[in-house]
C-alpha cells in the first residue's frame, strides 16, 4: 500500500468522516458554529482542510492554546503532508518567535496568543475568511479574551464565519454567549476503559510529596504485571511539569535497569522457570517526555509508530490531555496533579502551584486510553479522593492569574472601560484593578487610563509587559541588544542544570559560579549567553558546564526573532547607533508634553555611561520590573515586597495591607544565594549580608515562595514607579475611564484641577522619600547656570554619597 493509500485510510477511519457534508452545509449556512467532537475524531486536522478543500477562496486560521504551542507545529505538518504540500506554502502555522507561512499560505495553524496579538493591530482581523477557535474547552486567557473581541467583529463582518471546536459536551456556554448559535456534534468512536482507583485512602494533600515515584513504581508494575511480550498498547504518564518529567525518565530507566540486573542475578532454577516472565529490557522501551518547551525535533519518536518488540512510556504534562493526540495508547497513569498558574491579588503575585485537577480533567485522562483497543487507567488517588477533594470543572485560567497582558491588549483596541468589557467569564474586580494598577507603575498607562508611548512601543514585543517594557527602556537608553539576550534567557525555562547526584551538585554550582555577576542573575545570565556563544555554541561545553543545550538554544531562537522585530520596526540595532544623536534629540524631547510619560523627567544617560553596562541594562529592567522591588528584613534571612507594604489599604483594590506581607526568598541557584563569606560550601548558604534592595523575575512556590533571577538595584532607578505608586495609593487616578482630560487642556499644554492634584501629589512622594535616596535638594541643582549639566550631575552624586556615609555613620552609633 502506497503512502497516498495509507493516508487516505486513515482520513476515512476518523470519525469525522462520515460528517463531512453536514459539517460543509452547516458551516455554509451559519456565521457562528460550536463544533463538539471528542479528541482523536479528526476535528483539528480534518476539519480545517474540508474547509480550504470546499471554500477554494477561503482563507482559514486555526487557533492551538498557547501552551501547547507543539500541537500548532505537529498538526499543521501533518494536515501539509496530508494535503501533499510543503510546509510553509499552502498550510503553515505561526507561534510565538516562529512563523512558518508565506503569502501562498490558506490554512494557518497558530497559537491563541498570535491570533490575539492580530487582533490589537487589526480588529476586523480581514486577512481571514473562516476563524477556527480549537480546543476551547481549554479556556485559556487569550482564548476568552478573543471570545469578546470576535463577538464584536462578527457583529462589523458578516461575512466572517466563526467556528469554535471542543472537546467536552459542556459546551452551552459558548452557544449562549455567541447568541444561541447552532451546535454540531461529532460522535465519538472509543473502546471501554476501565478505571482503577488507588486503595491508599490518603489524602491529595498527603500524595502530593510522593507522586513521582509513585507514578514510576505504576509503570514498572505494568510493565511487569499487565502486558505480555508482543502485545501491543503504549504507556501514558501524566505528570506536572518539566522537572518532575525529567526526573521521572531518569528514575524509570534505574529502575528498569535494577530490575534486569535482579533477574540475571537471581538462581538458574528460577531464571528456568517457564512461569517467571522476563523483564521488559531497556532496548525494548522508548522512554520519552513531553512539555510545552520539548523542541519540534523530540517531538518524532512521540507521535511516530512505535517499532516492532517495543513500547513508549510517555511522561507528559497536561497538554497531552486533550491538545494533542498521541496513538496507540492503552495505558494512563493519572498522578491527579496539574501545575497551574495562580494569581494572589493581595500580593499582586503570581505564583505556579502543583493543584490537584477537577473531575472533568480526570475523565479527560482517561479518554486517552482505548482510542484503538480497551484500555486501563490507573488513577494514584482513592475513588474517595475524586468524589470529595476534586472540583467539577477545572476553574478558567481568567479568573486565577494575571491580567496585565490582557488589560494591555485590550487598551491597545481603545476599550477604555475593561471592566465592562464582556467576557466569557468575567475576572474579578480585584484582578482587573490589580492589572490597571501594575500598568500604571510601569508607565503603560497613564493617569486617565490611555495608553502612553510607552505602552504602544511595549505592545510590539511578544513578550510579558514587564519584559516588554524593560525593551522599551533599554532602546531608549542604548543597551537593546545586550536586553533582548537577557529577555530571551528568561522566556525560557532554567538554563543552569544541578544534577540529582548531591556529589555532582558542587562541581556544578563551581561551574555556574563562572559566570556569575556581583550586581546579580541579569548579568549572569547574559554572561552565560556570551560565553556559549564565544565557544561557538558548543553542545560538549554545555554538558562541561551544567548549562541546558535545550534552553539555550530556544534562547537562541528567541533573540534572533526579538531582532527580527526590532528590524521591522525600524529600530536602531547597534547601541553605538542608537546613542549617536542623543543628546541633541534629548533637548527637543524635553520641550514636547507628548513626549513625558511618567510624573518626573527622564535624564538621558551620561556620556561616559557605557550603554552595555551592568547599570544601563539593570536600570532598564528597573523600569519593568520596579514593581517587584523588594527589600530584604532586618533581622531575618528574607526579603519582602516594597510596594505591597507600603501600599495604603484605602487606595481600593489593588493596595495590601502590611499584614498580608509574603516572606520572599532567594533561589538557590541564584549568584546572590551566597554565604556570608562570599564562597561556594556545601553547608550553611545565605544571602549576601550587603544586599538590601533587589528586583526579582517572578516567584514560585514550593515549600516557601521562591524569588527566581534577582538583581541588585538602586534605589533612585525606581523612582518614577514609587512616585506612580504613591499617587494611585492617593487615589488620584482613574484607570478605567471613569474620567478623561479634556483635549482642549491637553492640546493647549494647560493643567486641569486633576493634573494639579496629581502633579501635586507626585511632588510629594519625592518629597517624602528624599531622604531614603539621599537625593540632594532642588535649589542645589539649580544654582546658577554658569555650571554644566555633566558638572551638576557629578555634584549631584558626590552629594548622594556623603549623605549616604552620614546616614551609616548614624546607625552605627544607634547600634553603639
Amino acid at each position: 500500500m502506497s503512502m497516498r493509500d495509507e493516508i487516505r485510510r486513515q482520513q476515512e477511519a476518523l470519525p469525522i468522516y462520515d460528517h463531512r457534508h453536514g459539517l460543509m452545509d452547516a458551516i455554509r449556512d451559519n456565521s457562528i458554529l460550536v463544533i463538539i467532537g471528542e479528541t482523536g475524531s479528526g476535528k483539528t486536522t480534518q476539519l480545517p482542510r474540508y474547509v480550504i478543500e470546499e471554500f477554494r477562496n477561503m482563507r482559514v486560521g486555526v487557533t492551538q492554546p498557547r501552551q501547547v504551542r507543539i500541537a500548532a507545529i505537529s498538526v499543521a505538518k501533518r494536515v501539509a503532508e496530508e494535503y501533499d504540500c510543503r510546509l510553509g506554502d499552502t498550510i503553515g502555522y505561526t507561534i510565538r518567535f516562529d512563523d512558518s507561512t508565506s503569502s501562498r499560505t490558506r490554512l494557518r495553524y497558530m497559537t491563541d496568543g498570535v491570533l490575539l496579538r492580530e487582533a490589537t493591530m487589526d480588529p476586523l482581523l480581514e486577512k481571514y475568511d473562516v476563524l477556527i477557535i480549537d480546543e476551547a474547552h481549554e479556556r485559556t486567557v487569550e482564548t476568552d479574551v478573543l471570545f469578546g473581541l470576535l463577538k464584536r467583529t462578527v457583529s462589523k463582518r458578516p461575512d466572517l464565519k466563526l467556528l469554535i471546536m471542543s472537546a467536552t459536551l459542556n459546551v452551552t456556554k459558548f452557544s449562549d454567549f455567541f447568541d444561541q448559535c447552532p451546535i454540531y456534534t461529532i460522535p465519538g468512536r472509543t473502546y471501554p476503559v476501565e478505571i482503577l482507583h488507588s486503595r491508599d485512602s490518603s489524602r491529595m494533600g498527603l500524595l502530593k510529596s510522593g507522586y513521582v515515584a509513585k507514578s514510576v513504581d505504576t509503570v514498572m508494575h505494568i510493565l511487569s504485571k499487565e502486558v505480555w511480550p508482543g502485545e501491543v498498547g503504549d504507556v501514558l504518564v501524566f505528570l506536572t511539569g518539566q522537572h518532575e518529567i525529567e526526573r521521572a525518565c531518569q528514575d524509570l530507566k534505574k529502575a528498569v535497569l535494577d530490575k534486569e540486573r535482579e533477574y540475571r542475578e537471581s538462581s538458574p532454577s528460577t531464571a528456568k522457570d517457564s512461569h517467571t516472565i522476563r523483564p521488559v529490557s531497556l532496548n525494548q522501551l522508548q522512554i520519552l517526555p513531553l512539555y510545552a518547551s520539548l523542541e519540534l525535533l523530540d517531538q518524532t519518536a512521540i507521535f511516530g509508530p512505535t517499532p516492532r518488540n517495543s513500547r513508549k512510556v510517555i511522561f507528559a504534562t497536561n497538554i497531552a490531555q486533550t491538545s494533542v493526540t498521541i496513538p496507540n495508547i492503552r495505558f494512563i497513569v493519572d498522578s491527579g496533579f496539574v501545575k497551574q498558574k495562580m494569581y494572589d491579588s493581595t500580593t499582586g503575585m503570581d505564583g505556579l502551584l502543583v493543584v490537584p485537577i477537577s473531575k472533568a480533567a480526570a475523565i479527560q485522562r482517561a479518554g486517552r486510553a482505548g482510542r484503538t483497543r480497551a484500555g486501563v487507567c490507573f488513577r494514584l488517588y482513592s475513588r474517595e479522593s475524586f468524589e470529595t477533594e476534586m472540583d467539577e470543572e477545572t476553574v478558567p485560567e481568567i479568573m486565577r492569574t494575571g491580567l496585565t497582558g490582557t488589560v494591555l491588549s485590550l487598551k491597545r483596541l481603545g476599550i477604555r472601560d475593561v471592566n465592562g468589557f464582556e467576557f466569557l467569564d468575567q475576572p474579578g474586580q480585584e484582578e482587573l484593578m490589580a492589572a490597571l494598577r501594575e500598568l500604571y507603575l510601569i508607565g503603560g498607562i497613564d493617569q486617565f487610563g490611555n495608553m502612553t508611548e510607552v505602552g504602544h512601543g511595549m505592545v510590539a514585543y511578544p513578550v510579558n509587559p514587564l519584559l516588554a517594557r524593560s525593551l522599551v527602556e533599554a532602546e531608549k537608553i542604548g543597551c537593546l541588544e545586550k536586553a533582548i539576550i537577557i529577555v530571551a534567557m528568561l522566556s525560557v525555562e532554567e538554563p543552569f542544570y544541578l544534577p540529582r547526584k548531591e556529589e555532582e551538585q558542587d562541581a556544578a554550582r563551581a561551574a555556574h559560579a563562572q559566570f556569575y555577576h556581583a550586581s546579580g542573575d541579569h548579568m549572569t545570565l547574559l554572561n552565560a549567553f556570551e560565553a556559549w556563544r564565544d565557544k561557538k555554541y558548543s553542545k560538549d561545553w554545555c554538558h562541561d558546564n551544567y548549562l541546558n543545550l535545550r534552553q539555550l538554544r530556544l534562547a537562541m531562537s528567541i533573540r534572533s526573532q526579538l531582532r527580527d522585530i526590532v528590524d521591522r520596526n525600524s529600530l536602531h540595532d547597534k547601541d553605538a547607533q542608537r546613542q549617536k544623536g542623543r543628546h541633541s534629540s534629548d533637548k527637543t524631547d524635553s520641550n514636547s508634553s507628548s513626549k513625558i510619560i511618567s510624573h518626573s523627567t527622564i535624564q538621558p544617560p551620561s556620556s561616559s555611561q557605557s550603554s552595555s553596562s551592568s547599570r544601563s541594562i539593570l536600570q532598564a529592567f528597573s523600569q519593568g520590573y520596579g514593581i517587584h522591588l523588594s527589600k530584604k528584613h532586618h533581622h531575618r534571612q528574607m526579603f519582602y515586597h516594597y510596594l505591597a507594604s507600603s501600599s495604603s489599604p484605602s487606595a481600593g483594590s489593588g493596595g495590601i495591607s502590611s499584614s498580608s506581607l509574603l516572606a520572599l526568598h532567594v533561589s538557590p541557584l541564584s549568584a546572590l544565594y551566597l554565604d556570608e563569606e562570599r564562597s561556594m560550601t556545601k553547608h550553611g548558604r545565605k544571602v549576601a549580608r550587603d544586599l538590601e534592595w533587589i528586583i526579582y523575575h517572578e516567584v514560585v512556590y514550593h515549600v516557601r515562595a521562591v524569588m527566581r533571577y534577582v538583581s541588585k538595584v538602586d534605589l533612585r532607578w525606581v523612582q518614577e514607579t514609587m512616585d506612580r505608586a504613591k499617587v494611585f495609593d492617593q487615589g488620584q487616578v482613574w484607570l478605567n475611564g471613569e474620567r478623561s482630560e479634556l483635549p482642549s487642556e491637553a492640546d493647549n499644554g494647560g493643567e486641569s484641577s486633576k493634573n494639579r492634584r496629581a502633579n501635586e501629589a507626585s511632588s510629594s512622594s519625592q518629597a517624602d522619600q528624599k531622604r531614603d535616596l539621599g537625593q540632594v535638594s532642588s535649589s542645589s541643582q539649580d544654582n546658577g547656570g554658569d555650571e554644566s549639566e555633566q558638572q551638576i550631575r557629578k555634584r549631584a552624586r558626590l552629594a548622594l554619597i556623603d549623605a549616604a556615609r552620614q546616614r551609616a555613620l548614624e546607625r552605627r552609633q544607634k547600634q553603639v
